[in-house]
């Protein structure tokens, strides 16, 4: 399954913009919601893709270096 075009394992450039309830990081990639674990407000950084929903995906930080998608980065 992919959401606009963004898979599981991809690697994408975000900055939180807030928090959820949960504690979970929210930023946007490619318009979709990204929820990313274990990350605070202002976090920037890359993210990697771990689950694809319907209208949303969850991410988490990826390690230095991994980032092979870094052009496809979208606050």
């Amino acid at each position: 399954m992919a959401v606009r075009g963004i898979k599981v394992g991809d690697v994408y450039e975000v900055e939180i913009k807030s928090l959820t309830q949960r504690g979970d990081g929210f930023a946007r990639i490619k318009g979709v919601a990204a929820f990313v674990k274990n990350v605070s407000v202002g976090w920037k950084g890359n993210v990697k893709v771990v689950k694809v929903g319907p209208t949303y995906v969850v991410a988490e930080p990826a390690a230095t270096g991994e980032s092979e998608d870094s052009d496809q980065s979208d606050f």
